[in-house]
Formats: C-alpha cells, sequence, structure tokens
C-alpha cells in the first residue's frame, strides 16, 4: 500500500501506543489494518510508525456506529479499553489481587487479552462448529487461567473472584451498547444472550466443574 505524504495528512500525528488506545485495540490489530488500506500510516525517518489524528478519531466515530457485521468487534474494541483501565485501577482490585507479582498479573492479563479474541470469534461465528471451535479455546484458557491462579496460591473462590472482575465490564458495554443503539435492539439481545453463555461457560472452566476441552463433543 503506497503510504500517504504527511502534506495530506492530519498535522496532528500520534505514535501507534495513543491510537490503539484510541481505538481499543491492539498493536497487531492496527498494523493488520494499515496493510488492507483501512488506516494510513506514515513512516518517519527512523521508521517510527505515526498516525494522523484526525483520521484515528474519525474511525473511531466510525466504530462507535457498527453495523450489524461489525457490532461483536465493536463490542470487543470497547472491553479492551475498558480492561486497559482497570488494569491501572487499583481501587477495583481486591487486596490480594493487588498483591500478586508483577509476572502473574501479567499472565492473568495476556490471558485475558486471548478469552476476549475468542469471544469475539465466537459472537461472529457463522455456524455451530465455529461456535464449538471458539468455545473450546475458551475452556482451555479457563483451565490455563486456573493453573496460574494455582501456582500463584490462590484458592478457588479467589480464581473465581479475579474472573468476574473480567466479567463485569462486558456486562457493563453490553448494556450501554443497547441503550445506544436501539435500531440495533434485536441483534444486541442476541449478542448479550451469547456473551453471557460463552463467559458462564468459560466460568465453569475456572471453577474446575468443566471437563477438559479436549473431551468438549466438536
Amino acid at each position: 500500500m503506497a503510504e500517504p505524504s504527511p502534506a495530506v495528512l492530519s498535522p496532528e500525528w500520534i505514535a501507534i501506543g495513543r491510537a490503539c488506545q484510541m481505538l481499543g485495540v491492539n498493536p497487531a490489530t492496527l498494523r493488520h489494518w494499515t496493510s488492507t488500506g483501512k488506516v494510513h500510516v506514515y513512516r518517519t525517518p527512523g521508521g517510527h510508525r505515526r498516525f494522523s489524528a484526525a483520521e484515528i478519531a474519525s474511525l473511531v466515530r466510525t466504530e462507535e456506529s457498527p453495523s450489524v457485521e461489525s457490532l461483536p468487534h465493536a463490542i470487543i474494541a470497547q472491553l479492551r479499553g475498558r480492561y486497559r483501565g482497570l488494569a491501572h485501577a487499583s481501587a477495583v482490585h481486591p487486596g490480594w489481587l493487588e498483591a500478586l507479582d508483577p509476572a502473574t498479573r501479567s499472565r492473568f492479563h495476556s490471558l485475558g487479552d486471548e478469552l476476549l479474541e475468542r469471544l469475539g470469534e465466537y459472537l461472529s461465528a457463522r455456524g455451530p462448529r465455529q461456535r464449538q471451535r471458539a468455545l473450546s479455546a475458551g475452556w482451555k484458557i479457563a483451565a490455563q487461567y486456573g493453573q496460574v491462579a494455582r501456582e500463584a496460591g490462590l484458592d478457588t473462590h479467589q480464581a473465581i473472584e479475579a474472573y468476574l472482575l473480567f466479567r463485569r465490564p462486558l456486562l457493563d458495554v453490553l448494556a450501554r451498547s443497547v441503550s445506544s443503539h436501539p435500531q440495533l435492539s434485536g441483534q444486541l439481545a442476541r449478542i448479550v444472550r451469547d456473551a453471557e453463555r460463552f463467559m458462564d461457560e468459560v466460568l465453569s472452566g475456572v471453577a474446575g466443574t468443566r471437563p477438559s476441552a479436549g473431551g468438549a463433543a466438536q
């Protein structure tokens, strides 16, 4: 893709980290968008990516008014933004969670990112097989989540409490989406139902009541 001249874009340039924060996506997603032409990128003489603040802001507004097809992806993007904020808001964390070492917290955050990816796949699946694959992947992540909790010396109650901190913003984002997009109420009702089922299934895995994903029906 031909990169635009600096003269044709906004005079305000932002780095990839700031652009990702505004859009609620990770760097890999933003790089994919630049390769497909969804977002323009300018490289500095030193090779750093810079994005037009005006273009990113315009894309944010577009993402906030999603089509039926893009609705699951828009919800996942909003969730990423919420979780980044929660990660740095110690007031919302139980004392024992705040006391976890940085490596363990990082592992929990990584598993949370993976779980969001699988949730997005589940919500946008076009058939039962795709849904089952996403759900099976969610069970595997739940098993890893439980393993990290045990290695950190957490009991089952604490592991579930940490997971519920991850689950709660999902319900908040879905509730806001319902009120913000009444024209999509039917589709959002389905997404709410599907998201709750996925997260509840994963919770059973965290609690240790779900059989291993390898034994799940395909």
